[in-house]
């Protein structure tokens, strides 16, 4: 541990409490006396959440980060210079990462995870990767579940930027001891992580709801939704407000402040997620699914640097994406992940590339067919 990296935990503390407390009315529980080092395995839900996640953990930790962070001109340095994050390569595999995790933890120093890797769209936590386990057992130190609830509504995924205040609160879950965890199986440790870490946002609001309040509640809901419920058309829909529109068959339906919907069969933003998903299922199953945006850029990167491959319109069927000129089988892709709304990463034998989506097409529709076709060569 670096002098520096412990300066600049505690200074920015204070601050970071206030601004979070102001922003969301953020509500936390500190964690004490904890059996170091030790591993945080956390939730996502919001673009904050290692500031928030820090407030319950005084003692100085080092966050694993999405790698394109590190990109950023400079913010990115500023952060590897006070922070030192773990880079983690979404859309690949992750031994890298496993590794650096490792090295911290037999230095005596404490390590945040966020265990879901990519935020929820739905306000259910993503399912955990089954190798969360075998880095658990073996780091041989403690571990510490944090979940956070209410997240999902004050800063949904699809909303971008646009948040809003209402119950939030961060909590330990459980601690393990590092004896504890040597008498557990990779397997016993995974679900124990899937238990404490489970969140569902909609099931914690049937049973005690709470309105969430804001500007423009529904702004950018075309990040998540790209078909009509209606007609089935695709990116044709358009947020304003707390309203979404179809340009083409004129459907309007609402968000409201305690995150239902109205105007549709569909009551929550959950069902109308999970209806979405089993449309693409079937137009995958059918070897008829297709999707396309009128302008991306393809790049690859390497030590936290972009080197431009292709540009121009991008398509994406069930055997391959392209982009411009250039064109990449799916089977050769390992893995795929999303950052931010806008951009795609995945990783294949001899590369890790971006796609940067323009225009208004909805970018999660092609992980989204890439993970169903995934899932059912995997069966």
């Amino acid at each position: 541990m670096k002098k520096r990296h412990l300066f600049f935990y505690k200074f920015f503390y204070l601050p970071v409490l206030i601004f979070l407390k102001l922003k969301f009315g953020y509500r936390f529980k500190v964690a004490r006396n904890l059996p170091g080092p030790y591993i945080v395995l956390s939730n996502h839900n919001t673009d904050y959440d290692m500031l928030l996640v820090g407030l319950s953990f005084p003692r100085q930790m080092y966050f694993v980060a999405s790698e394109h962070i590190l990109r950023w001109k400079r913010a990115g340095k500023f952060l590897r210079y006070a922070f030192a994050p773990i880079a983690r390569y979404k859309g690949s595999t992750a031994a890298s990462t496993v590794m650096e995790v490792l090295r911290c933890i037999r230095a005596g120093r404490n390590v945040c995870i966020f265990a879901e890797g990519n935020r929820s769209w739905d306000g259910v936590t993503n399912p955990i990767l089954p190798s969360t386990g075998k880095m658990v057992k073996s780091a041989r130190c403690a571990l510490v579940t944090f979940r956070f609830e209410g997240g999902y509504f004050v800063s949904p995924n699809w909303s971008e930027k646009n948040t809003r205040r209402g119950r939030f609160y961060g909590a330990p879950v459980n601690v393990y001891t590092k004896e504890q965890l040597a008498g557990m199986s990779v397997e016993e440790i995974n679900a124990a992580i899937a238990r404490d870490l489970h969140e569902d946002a909609y099931e914690r609001q049937l049973k005690s709801p709470a309105p969430y309040r804001g500007k423009n509640l529904a702004e950018k809901m075309e990040h998540l939704m790209f078909l009509c419920p209606r007609c089935g058309a695709l990116d044709s829909l358009r947020s304003g407000g707390d309203q979404v529109s179809c340009d083409k068959c004129g459907l309007t339906f609402r968000y409201t402040e305690y995150g239902y919907l109205e105007g549709l069969p569909f009551t929550t933003v959950k069902q109308l997620a999970a209806w979405q998903k089993a449309e693409v299922e079937k137009a995958a199953a059918s070897g008829q699914a297709r999707f396309t945006a009128d302008e991306a850029a393809l790049m690859s990167v390497s030590r936290h640097e972009e080197t431009p491959v292709d540009s121009g319109a991008l398509e994406m069927n069930t055997e391959r994406i392209t982009c411009g000129n250039t064109s990449i089988p799916l089977a050769s892709i390992s893995d795929m992940a999303m950052h931010g709304r806008r951009a795609i990463v995945f990783a294949t034998t001899d590369n890790y590339y971006e796609l940067a989506i323009a225009g208004a097409s909805n970018t999660l529709k092609f992980l989204m067919l890439y993970d169903i076709l995934r899932q059912g060569g995997e069966k």
